[in-house]
């Protein structure tokens, strides 16, 4: 849909002055970064502002204090490159990193490759500014203070500020500026495959790897059925060899500071499997594939086939990842469409997946039928105990447990923003 207007402010006090005016008028906004979203909240509404957020690129380094502020506008690609001369990085990137913007991957709480390790990207943010609805500046965290050093400390002031921006998509204020943590550099990384016979045996092994403190940077759990449908696409490509891949296969990349520290935990995990009743595999390209070529591979296995598709992000723990595989599949047969499940370990003691339902955007009746159970899915994963990797509309449409928790948040929503300017509809409809 075409926008009333697209501006580019170059300062946080530019994107002020616009959601001053734009309160004032009642006119829509919607805050747009590098527009990789995959989930359609940077889509225009007709007579809208879009406020692209590009030009906002400025960074700083505070090595002192581990850690590195940037602007809106600034990617992952980028902020990593910045990084790179000191020997450290944000150990966290999304797929889609290239193009997509630091602020913007905060305002979803994305995920991707180090997560394994390290959670979602709010556990990397030591403070936020935001410019409010009626374009009021705030600043979260240990910057609230203007005498403070720098960012180093997020729960300052009280309650988690912080935490109200992240994953608000944009719907209650736009991000001019994140401050994250930084960390040395690794250096020293294991690939490596583990195959299993049973889905237990294969979650416990996740498991397992966090109990004992494996630094698993990225750790991934494949049927045989999907992975043969990976290596399809992409296998001869990242040079990963023939295999006769078994029931499950697990891909860790483990990653160290120091080379003894990756030795005893290649073998630990090594250890881990044996005992579990598991095979060392050892076919290492497809991690490697996975870690080296982490900011554009997944975008790539989406797109190969040429067909539009639905994704239903979500986190589950990963002892039931088993349950949210079987209810994907019996959605995907009940409407007789194509699809596919991928995903990844996440933060303390849960799996980030997301299925894709594949359809023919020219056939309308078909797309319509993949609607249907995306939605279906929706609600079988809500009841397996998964939750919701952002709030979107579709995570609640049904759900009569939500009412209370979703009134709140339009509470939330109403004190921040009573004139409802901000990205309406994208966070649980509101």
């Amino acid at each position: 849909m075409t926008p009333g207007a697209v501006v580019r402010p170059a300062s946080t006090e530019e994107v002020s002055r616009i959601l001053r005016f734009a309160n004032d008028e009642a006119i829509t906004v919607i805050p747009r970064g590098g527009g990789s979203s995959l989930q359609g909240e940077v889509i225009p509404k007709a007579d809208s502002i879009v406020v692209e957020l590009m030009r906002l690129d400025r960074m700083a380094l505070h090595e002192n204090l581990r850690s590195v502020t940037v602007g809106a506008g600034v990617t992952y690609g980028v902020l990593d490159k910045f990084l790179k001369p000191n020997d450290l990085w944000v150990p966290i990137y999304p797929e889609s990193s290239l193009v997509c913007t630091v602020a913007g991957n905060v305002a979803v709480n994305g995920a991707g490759p180090g997560s394994s390790t390290y959670g979602s990207i709010a556990e990397m943010v030591l403070g936020l500014e935001v410019v409010l609805p009626n374009g009021e500046i705030i600043q979260t965290g240990s910057e609230a203070n203007p005498n403070a050093p720098g960012p180093f400390m997020r729960y300052a002031f009280g309650p988690d500020i912080t935490g109200l921006f992240i994953g608000s998509l944009g719907s209650l204020g736009i991000i001019t500026k994140v401050s994250l943590k930084v960390f040395k550099r690794m250096h020293h990384f294991d690939y490596n495959t583990y195959g299993f016979d049973d889905s237990s045996k294969a979650e416990r092994f996740l498991l397992e790897l966090r109990n004992n403190d494996v630094n698993a940077l990225f750790a991934t759990l494949y049927e045989g059925r999907i992975l043969n449908f990976f290596m399809d696409m992409l296998g001869d490509e990242y040079g990963i060899p023939k295999h006769e891949w078994p029931a499950y296969t697990v891909s860790v990349t483990i990653g160290r500071t120091r080379e003894d520290q990756l030795i005893s935990d290649a073998e630990e995990a090594k250890r881990i499997c044996s005992e579990l009743g598991g095979e060392v595999i050892g076919v290492r390209e497809l991690p490697r594939g996975e870690w080296t070529d982490r900011m554009w591979v997944f975008a790539r296995s989406s797109y190969a086939h040429g067909w539009h598709w639905r994704i239903l992000y979500h986190h589950q723990t990963p002892i039931n990842w088993h349950k949210s595989i079987d209810e994907i599949w019996k959605v995907m047969d009940k409407y007789g469409l194509l699809g596919h499940t991928a995903g990844f370990l996440t933060d303390h003691s849960s799996y980030n997946l997301y299925p894709m339902i594949f359809f023919d955007p020219a056939d309308k009746e078909e797309e319509q039928k993949a609607r249907r159970a995306h939605a279906e899915l929706a609600l079988r994963l809500y009841e397996t105990g998964a939750v919701p990797f952002k709030l979107a509309p579709y995570w609640v449409d049904g759900v009569k447990d939500l009412e209370r928790y979703i009134e709140f948040v339009k509470s939330v929503k109403r004190l921040l923003d009573p004139k409802g300017i901000m990205n309406p509809g994208v966070m649980a409809g509101v």
